[in-house]
């Protein structure tokens, strides 16, 4: 969701974000399946981090790496 917001100033720094109405609809339900805006700046790091990582290792892989055994 790419959001169209008016910035609005006050002393010359942001104050106040509007949104289209649609888009304030669609960023409020998606919040809403989150506890807090903590849990939710985490999962959008988790996707930011998933997108960005193409090679993942298995546990196995990691504890092998990291000389460790169950």
């Amino acid at each position: 969701m790419t959001l169209q917001a008016q910035i609005i100033e006050e002393n010359g720094e942001p104050k106040f974000a509007v949104l289209p109405y649609q888009s304030y609809q669609t960023l409020a339900s998606e919040l809403a399946e989150f506890d807090s805006l903590e849990d939710f700046l985490d999962y959008v790091t988790i996707l930011k981090t998933k997108a960005e990582n193409k090679r993942w290792l298995t546990r196995d892989q990691v504890w092998q790496d990291l000389g460790l055994s169950d």
